[in-house]
């Protein structure tokens, strides 16, 4: 998978999971998105496990607080694992 497949599967579920959300996806924070609560960060995390394949570490999950965040923590996980 390239990077921009894995950056459009993210966006997707970020616009899935955040629907009621204005500011673009690539730019979403915990700070600047009123509805990114601990449900959505759950949803968050859910999908894309789901979604990729990966497990998040209980200390990733302290550090994804942004869409670029998700990003960095989606490709370190999938580059660690073995191709398939």
């Amino acid at each position: 998978m390239t990077d921009a497949e894995r950056a459009q599967k993210l966006e997707s579920i970020f616009l899935d999971v955040m629907k009621e959300e204005t500011v673009p996806v690539r730019q979403r924070t915990k700070t600047n998105c009123a509805h990114w609560d601990s449900i959505t960060q759950l949803s968050i995390i859910s999908s894309i496990e789901q979604e990729f394949a990966i497990r998040i570490a209980d200390e990733d999950v302290l550090d994804l607080n942004s869409f670029e965040a998700a990003l960095h923590i989606v490709t370190e996980k999938m580059t660690q694992q073995p191709a398939r």
